[in-house]
């Protein structure tokens, strides 16, 4: 019974090591996007021919927004412990209330985005609803 207790306790323990080293190693956390740098680097790395300009990251850090250039714009949301990204197309539905800012892409598998993103979130709202209207003018 004695070298049972032992094994078990030995077995305890060595869990008990390994988690801390998870935890120290801040593995299995949900990654945030902490600056707009990290943002921009975000969406080079998912989408090679976006190359952002500018960029505004939810308070929360689980999503961002950009700009490039050429007035294209992309949503980047976690999904999972990776993120993925979105270019918007023309007439991409989104509304800013207060300083919320939801955005519904056009593909549906990608689910809606809600931003917090403070005063910005109504500047951000109008650009998506411009976005086509200089191919249109």
């Amino acid at each position: 019974m004695d070298s049972q207790l032992l094994q078990l306790g030995g077995s305890l323990l060595a869990i008990l090591v390994l988690a801390g080293i998870a935890w120290a190693l801040k593995l299995g956390q949900p990654r945030t996007i902490d600056t707009a740098e990290r943002a921009l680097t975000l969406a080079r790395e998912a989408d090679t021919a976006f190359d952002p300009s500018e960029a505004a990251v939810g308070r929360d850090g689980s999503a961002a927004i950009l700009a490039d250039s050429a007035g294209r714009i992309m949503v980047l949301r976690r999904h999972g412990t990776h993120f993925a990204a979105r270019v918007l197309e023309p007439g991409t539905p989104a509304n800013s209330e207060r300083d919320i800012l939801t955005i519904v892409p056009r593909d549906r598998r990608y689910g809606p985005v809600v931003l917090d993103l403070g005063p910005e979130a109504q500047t951000w709202a109008s650009r998506i609803e411009a976005l086509g209207r200089a191919d249109h003018a």
